[in-house]
């Protein structure tokens, strides 16, 4: 397997020492993954007992928390929720204070209004973090939840100490980008609004994601994938993107981490941001699609690779 490694000035090489203690950090990792899986199917009772809610920018906004240390805030990709976080939180929180949120309309977070934006997601990360009192945590998203690290640190400069953006660009290649949903809903869904009749089609063809949805967010609503995936579909099928501007004001540290095979972004648009980014890595991984974390084999990897940026940023954090 090759692994590609870059900043923004030159290469970064790890020495055989180096790449040593990561291989022995990947094998340790495995039991997690495996952990992880478990997790994700029935979450237990322990981090249940855990479960927190804090009310801010007009949601009451569920989230759990492991460990003790300087913080690390986790935001989920699209359709997910805190729980896919658990197998990176139980190695993190050995340095960390892991704090994990369920996004607006997400696992046990409400969204009266129905209303979803990547902008309006980014006002309840901020508001989130001033909530708990979080200084200058370091922040990690993946998917939709790295297009929201985008956006907050752009938007809020000095909120965070580092960031970690997986599978997530400023901007977006259409036609790439809607192949990929089409991999994961099925063919022929529309841009924009979606349909009963669409999410009939939907749970046809992709009765596995619809079950998921079912069992993720609000279980206690029967119906609320329905409603779910309605208000959201406008803001995963018509996103906004970033202004090379916006991006440029980003100066913290940040670790791009993506797939080479990402479904929804092409490896020349994570360049792209790459080379705009004041203090940027970037790593791609071989045979990787969009849910790197959760592809057998590559998991822990991308646990390794995402623990080793963050401990580097520990002197700098505590």
């Amino acid at each position: 397997m090759m692994l590609f490694l870059f900043n923004l000035n030159n290469m970064v090489f790890y020495t055989e020492s180096d790449w040593r203690g990561v291989m022995n950090h990947i094998f340790k990792l495995a039991f997690i993954f495996i952990i992880n899986i478990i997790f994700l199917i029935n979450a237990s009772a322990t981090t249940m007992d855990k479960d927190k809610f804090v009310e801010v920018n007009g949601i009451k906004i569920h989230y759990v928390e492991e460990g003790e240390g300087p913080p690390l805030l986790l935001i989920h990709g699209g359709g997910l929720t805190a729980k896919s976080w658990q197998g990176l939180a139980k190695e993190a929180s050995r340095y960390f204070r892991v704090i994990m949120p369920d996004s607006r309309g997400h696992g046990l977070t409400n969204n009266p209004q129905g209303t979803f934006s990547y902008d309006l997601m980014v006002e309840d990360m901020a508001a989130f973090v001033k909530a708990l009192k979080l200084e200058k945590p370091l922040v990690m998203g993946y998917s939709d939840g790295g297009m929201v690290v985008l956006k907050l640190t752009s938007r809020y400069p000095d909120l965070a100490h580092a960031a970690i953006v997986g599978g997530a660009t400023h901007r977006f290649a259409t036609t790439h980008y809607m192949q990929g949903m089409e991999i994961f809903y099925g063919k022929g869904m529309p841009q924009g609004q979606l349909t009963d009749r669409d999410l009939d089609k939907m749970a046809s063809d992709a009765p596995g994601m619809v079950k998921f949805y079912q069992n993720m967010h609000h279980p206690e609503q029967k119906d609320y994938w329905r409603t779910f995936l309605k208000g959201v579909w406008p803001m995963w099928t018509t996103p906004t993107s970033l202004t090379e501007e916006e991006v440029k004001k980003i100066h913290i540290p940040v670790l791009l981490l993506d797939g080479d095979r990402d479904e929804f972004f092409t490896v020349e648009e994570v360049t792209h941001l790459y080379r705009l980014l004041p203090q940027a890595e970037m790593t791609l991984i071989p045979g990787s699609g969009h849910a790197i974390f959760q592809t057998p084999g590559k998991t822990p990897l991308f646990y390794a690779l995402v623990l080793e940026f963050l401990q580097r940023q520990l002197p700098k954090a505590s």
